[in-house]
């Protein structure tokens, strides 16, 4: 694994599902409301369910998205736009009925990665550009990052956003763990 390869795993962790190597990227929603009134927010059994809707409907969108980012900036797909895959979680597990969605997460083969990048076989990020680190000049075009998954979830949080607000005004959205180029 290069140097690139290796900083990255350390700001996500690489998981094997299938056989294949995955990057999970998770958004969370969450606030400073606690326990107690979560748990008066999941009484109310038919705004929890229409809340999970909207989230798994915004869910599906966005991957339908990414996959279409990958379709146009990306020459030779083989594999990336069916390796894209949207999950729900509620506190790390699988949400049962009655409990809200708190967090939605992303995953993609790691190539992915290197191709939003720029990097790999030779060419590493630094200080947000691309920098050649191999000793023998084979290819013949220099890498350039084609960013098929940041434009597109920044352009669609709002929408998330506000589905978020029209559920419970005080939560918030956590994309801490979700923009690759930072």
């Amino acid at each position: 694994m290069g140097a690139n390869a290796e900083r990255m795993a350390g700001q996500g962790r690489m998981n094997r599902r299938g056989g294949k190597e995955r990057y999970p990227i998770t958004l969370s929603v969450g606030g400073d409301t606690g326990l107690t009134q979560q748990y008066e927010r999941q009484q109310d059994r038919e705004a929890v369910s229409r809340f999970n809707r909207r989230v798994r409907a915004w869910g599906r969108d966005t991957n339908a998205a990414l996959k279409s980012s990958i379709g146009r900036l990306v020459r030779r797909d083989t594999r990336l736009s069916s390796s894209v895959r949207q999950n729900y979680r509620h506190w790390g597990r699988a949400p049962q009925a009655g409990q809200e969605i708190t967090s939605i997460g992303f995953a993609f083969e790691e190539a992915g990665l290197y191709v939003h990048l720029g990097v790999g076989r030779g060419y590493n990020r630094e200080g947000g550009t691309v920098v050649v680190t191999k000793k023998h000049n084979r290819d013949r075009m220099a890498r350039r990052p084609k960013p098929w998954f940041d434009p597109v979830i920044e352009d669609r949080l709002p929408a998330l956003e506000k589905v978020v607000q029209d559920y419970c005004g005080d939560l918030f959205i956590n994309t801490g763990r979700i923009l690759t180029g930072r």
